[in-house]
């Protein structure tokens, strides 16, 4: 019977730990895309409107993981795309 009891313990112990390890594992957060455009502006513009959204997406901040180059299009449009992490 205490046998039984001890197996039933280790099973329990067992399944306990493989759970919130696989939980942490997991539970990372995913890379996100900033991208934004706005017509006529400026780079320095362009880079507040992106860490506005990038703040608006990531509540508590956010790490930036890739961020690009400002593109400009021949509808006098200037981008800026990156993707970013939040913490």
């Amino acid at each position: 019977m205490i046998l039984k009891a001890l197996k039933l313990l280790i099973i329990l112990t067992a399944g306990i730990f493989i759970s919130s390890c696989t939980s942490s594992m997991f539970s990372g957060n995913p890379a996100r895309t900033v991208q934004v455009a706005i017509k006529d502006g400026n780079a320095k513009q362009l880079k507040n409107a992106w860490d506005q959204k990038a703040l608006s997406l990531c509540k508590s901040g956010y790490n930036i993981t890739n961020l690009g180059k400002v593109v400009s299009t021949a509808g006098g449009h200037n981008s800026l795309s990156g993707l970013i992490a939040c913490k």
